[in-house]
């Protein structure tokens, strides 16, 4: 079998994930946003040279690419289509009542896609990676993302800032070789 096709064929599920990440582009129909990530992992698929290593990562980022590039074009189409409103109906009457400018009405579509995606994977494995925390190291973790400093959680817990220290390292080398960051 043509290496190209095999290749998208084992990865249609992995296009079909990311592409569920996006079905909330305005303007976007689901099929439209499957599609895109489809044609996207078809263009990875004969991009793709071994040498620069594992397939699936570099097709994720390809079709990640392509479905924030359709997301930038449908923000662009509303924004295009709220200024032609503002521009033709500002001040415009109707049988005398005045219409007013139909633009502010339209519902500010920006939002940031790449943060958005990036904070729910990174929450997911986060979520699978403290299933390996002990519950103080989970308590620690809990009072820093409250904001709270290594101080104020030794208080708390009765005991050293060190100890703190030493307990959240430990956190952080499991979370690390769960994730594998850094």
């Amino acid at each position: 079998m043509d290496p190209v096709k095999e290749r998208v064929i084992q990865h249609i599920k992995l296009a079909q994930i990311i592409a569920s990440k996006y079905f909330n582009i305005q303007g976007a129909s689901r099929e439209e946003v499957l599609s895109e990530a489809q044609m996207a992992l078809v263009k990875a698929a004969m991009a793709y040279r071994e040498e620069k290593g594992p397939f699936a990562p570099f097709a994720g980022t390809v079709i990640r690419n392509a479905l924030n590039s359709l997301f930038n074009k449908q923000l662009r189409n509303a924004k295009m289509v709220a200024k032609s409103l503002d521009e033709t109906m500002d001040g415009a009457t109707q049988f005398g009542t005045y219409i007013g400018n139909l633009g502010q009405n339209i519902a500010d579509t920006k939002r940031d896609v790449f943060q958005e995606v990036g904070e729910r994977e990174r929450s997911k494995e986060l979520k699978r990676a403290s299933k390996n925390l002990s519950s103080k190291e989970k308590e620690i973790i809990n009072g820093i993302s409250k904001g709270m400093s290594l101080s104020e959680i030794a208080k708390e817990q009765k005991v050293s800032k060190q100890a703190i220290f030493k307990i959240l390292k430990k956190a952080y080398v499991k979370i690390k070789n769960v994730i594998k960051i850094c």
